[in-house]
């Protein structure tokens, strides 16, 4: 009998000892499963390599956010400058209709001077226009404007009209502002054209880095409420066989020692 209660505690202890590494490796299942649920990354914090990768990932889609901001912020200041500079061509074409006026040889001199007079008020109107646009504190027309993208730059110059030589009767002095408008016009329509394309292409390559990021490190939560569903049932069923064991186990242990 001594010998049967020994095979028999064997047996038990043998029994119970694989089931009971059954239930802990279902629990740490169900744990990580939960980590991942409360974490929202798949990515193992002993996976140093995955780390590095996915925070380098996250970094650079960091990095092109800024990109995106900064080079919205330069499109509105151009878009600014344009607005100005709209505002300067009608007042110019205004000053060379008041050029031909001039000329006519039926104004008298009151004629004349109140032609003049509409004239430079006309110029200083486009000067303070220009002298007072501004962006965030900052004078627009004759500066350079360098936008950092990340890993690349966008320079734009906006250049400085200067109104100084402009005045009634000088037509060679209004053909040479009209050309300086339409180089500032210029400028300014290349920098959008290259801070639209800029903002584009970071926009793509931003949505392709996130989505890399997330392929590596973000977790499915509806799969892993599954997983954790699953593996927790699995624990709870384990269990549940543990104690209906251990009860069948002790009473054989009973039978025998009766």
């Amino acid at each position: 009998m001594p010998n049967l209660y020994k095979e028999a505690a064997i047996k038990i202890t043998n029994a119970k000892s694989a089931t009971l590494n059954y239930i802990n490796e279902q629990k740490k299942k169900s744990a990580h499963e939960l980590d991942k649920i409360g974490s929202g990354t798949k990515v193992k914090a002993t996976d140093a390599a995955m780390i590095q990768i996915a925070q380098a990932l996250m970094s650079d889609a960091t990095i092109m956010s800024q990109g995106i901001q900064n080079t919205n912020d330069n499109v509105a200041m151009l878009q600014i400058a344009d607005g100005v500079l709209q505002n300067v061509s009608k007042t110019t074409t205004r000053l060379e209709e008041l050029n031909v006026r001039a000329n006519s040889a039926s104004l008298n001199a009151d004629q004349r001077k109140m032609i003049e007079s509409e004239f430079n008020a006309q110029v200083k109107s486009m000067s303070d226009a220009m002298s007072q646009a501004s962006y965030n504190g900052q004078p627009l027309f004759g500066k350079n404007f360098t936008t950092s993208l990340g890993k690349s730059e966008i320079s734009v110059t906006i250049p400085e009209l200067n109104t100084d030589a402009l005045s009634l009767g000088d037509s060679d002095a209004l053909k040479a502002f009209r050309e300086s408008i339409n180089d500032a016009a210029s400028e300014i329509g290349s920098g959008m054209n290259a801070y639209t394309s800029a903002i584009n292409s970071l926009l793509t390559t931003r949505t392709n880095t996130l989505a890399a990021y997330s392929q590596m490190a973000d977790t499915d939560i509806a799969k892993s409420v599954d997983n954790f569903k699953n593996e927790n049932l699995l624990t709870q069923s384990a269990l549940f066989t543990q104690a209906h064991s251990n009860k069948v186990n002790q009473e054989r242990i009973q039978t025998l020692l009766a």
